[in-house]
């Protein structure tokens, strides 16, 4: 369940299957989410714990039985459910940004009740919101194990407010310098299929652009781990997706479609392949939803008469 990354990094990837308490041979699965667990030794630090209070559980057993560890500080990058609602399994102190912790306080109420509805009583059973009472800043260095982290901010990009932890060899011990530099991406960078949520296009092609010129030898994100040579692909990967949904919707408004119009002949694009053929619909859904909220910016640059983000090259062919 645990895979070890590096001997400071380790990460679990959701789903997380939960036996139900109302059946004893029941198995629910929980919503998908990455858990990293930072440190050696007796104490790790975990960024983005889960989405429930059996989950948080779950790894903190799993940690002291396994490990003879136990975890002392908690990170959530974002304020998604699937990462910050498993804050209540652990008595530790949570440290966020700011604005992670503000859109937690307007969101996180109605999502654990979204959820409760969704998964049902026994599978959210003990779940409550912790809030972060600890604020990182954009610069702040955290030492955990022998690594040292510096606090990226990245705004209006996969949320309103994204936490990136990046590891840079330089100044590290011989043997972390060895290993090379590492990025923790939170939501900005996805294995499995972007979420364009509460942030912008426009501010997450930045922020993937920032992730690249860290120049990373390592890359965790959701559902991906990335090593030497695989990073600056990852980045590219879900950079191009951001450009060719802004360039759809750029292309179809020059056509003098609406968006209604726009859309009709969306299908997600075949470089970013459903974990499997039960899940594609699912993918469908999520691919309209980017799209949508891609065409509210690009029809707004449109209007405004703004020129193409030059980041994503040259402006979208028009083709009737």
């Amino acid at each position: 369940m645990l895979q070890q990354v590096l001997p400071d990094v380790a990460v679990v990837h959701g789903r997380w299957p939960v036996a139900l308490s109302s059946a004893a041979d029941a198995v629910h699965a929980e919503p998908l989410a990455t858990t990293v667990v930072l440190g050696q030794g007796a104490e790790r630090t975990v960024v983005d714990p889960g989405p429930s209070h059996h989950v948080g559980q779950a790894l903190h057993k799993s940690l002291w039985c396994q490990q003879g560890a136990r975890v002392t500080a908690l990170i959530n990058t974002h304020a998604h459910a699937e990462q910050v609602l498993a804050n209540s399994a652990m008595a530790v102190p949570v440290s966020a940004l700011a604005g992670t912790a503000l859109a937690m306080q307007r969101r996180c109420p109605q999502c654990l009740a979204s959820l409760t509805r969704e998964l049902g009583e026994a599978a959210m059973q003990g779940t409550r919101i912790v809030w972060p009472q600890i604020v990182l800043h954009e610069g702040q260095w955290l030492q955990i194990g022998e690594r040292a982290w510096r606090v990226q901010e990245m705004r209006q990009a996969h949320t309103e407010n994204d936490l990136v932890l990046w590891s840079p060899p330089q100044g590290m011990s011989v043997k972390a310098q060895r290993q090379g530099g590492v990025v923790l991406a939170g939501g900005l960078v996805d294995g499995r299929w972007p979420v364009l949520a509460q942030g912008s296009v426009l501010g997450w092609l930045a922020a993937l652009d920032r992730l690249k010129a860290m120049q990373p030898d390592w890359l965790i994100g959701q559902h991906l781990v990335a090593g030497p040579q695989q990073v600056q692909p990852a980045l590219q990967r879900q950079f191009h997706y951001l450009c060719r949904i802004l360039g759809h919707a750029w292309s179809r408004l020059e056509l003098g479609q609406s968006e209604a119009e726009g859309v009709q002949d969306l299908v997600p694009p075949l470089d970013w392949p459903a974990p499997d053929a039960g899940q594609m619909q699912a993918w469908r859904q999520q691919h309209l939803f980017n799209q949508r909220r891609a065409w509210r910016e690009a029809e707004q640059l449109w209007l405004d008469q703004q020129d193409w983000p030059r980041a994503c090259g040259s402006v979208p062919d028009v083709r009737r």
